[in-house]
């Protein structure tokens, strides 16, 4: 679910927000749950729930949005904000919030759409995670998500990504170190798999399309508790 903080003096245009919010939600089959604030106070206590999105009005009665803004950047760095405003001068104080976008007054369906397209792509863009990774000429840039599993063979370790297998000289505990917080399982002391390539089991083997991994039978248990655990996020 996508939460929204919706932030308008103006009962108007609030439900304007809204009612294109429960659109793109419906177009998009996309879940949304907007939230609506009058004032910039209030968005700065009520940015503590954690919103994905936040569209708020730069000209407010008692707390301004450039100044809301700024209170909310100092706890939250991800949150996407997108102004909205009838005058675009705006846009160069904008930087220093590290807004994503502005509507300009009145906000059509179209220009709504753009912004909350880009306001989408940065989510799913910040949630990756990377890794640096060490080779002969230089170093290469892993997304975690791609790698479908890891091994090691002497004191050489390979990831073996979903376009190609990148080899390091580094060891096993380096790389589970280095892939801490993903959803990775060491299987034994040579296998580290990616719990979303997980295709089934067979006896003592994980499935990884067309590879099968061996899990140590010390480690079994502990595996099938991790896909589970994984399987029901």
């Amino acid at each position: 679910m996508i939460k929204i903080a919706i932030v308008e003096d103006n009962a108007e245009e609030r439900q304007l927000i809204k009612s294109f919010i429960e659109r793109y939600s419906k177009e998009k089959n996309i879940s949304c749950k907007a939230d609506l604030y009058t004032d910039g106070d209030e968005i700065v206590e009520g940015a503590r729930a954690g919103y994905d999105l936040i569209i708020m009005d730069i000209e407010l009665p008692l707390l301004n949005g450039m100044d809301a803004a700024e209170q909310i950047r100092a706890m939250d760095r991800d949150v996407a904000i997108i102004f909205t405003t009838h005058n675009p001068n705006y846009a160069i104080r904008g930087y220093k919030v590290q807004a994503l976008d502005y509507l300009l007054k009145p906000v059509t369906y179209s220009a709504f759409e753009d912004v909350m397209e880009r306001a989408l792509r940065q989510r799913v863009e910040s949630s990756k995670k990377y890794i640096r990774v060490r080779i002969r000429s230089g170093t290469v840039k892993l997304d975690t998500s791609k790698i479908r599993y890891v091994d090691v063979l002497d004191h050489y370790i390979c990831y073996h990504t979903s376009e190609a297998d990148i080899k390091t000289k580094a060891s096993m505990r380096e790389a589970v170190q280095a892939l801490e917080g993903e959803p990775f399982f060491q299987c034994n002391k040579a296998f580290l798999v990616n719990l979303a390539y997980v295709d089934g089991m067979t006896g003592n083997d994980i499935i990884v399309g067309t590879e099968r991994i061996p899990v140590s039978r010390a480690r079994k248990k502990a595996f099938l508790q991790a896909m589970n655990e994984y399987l029901t996020q």
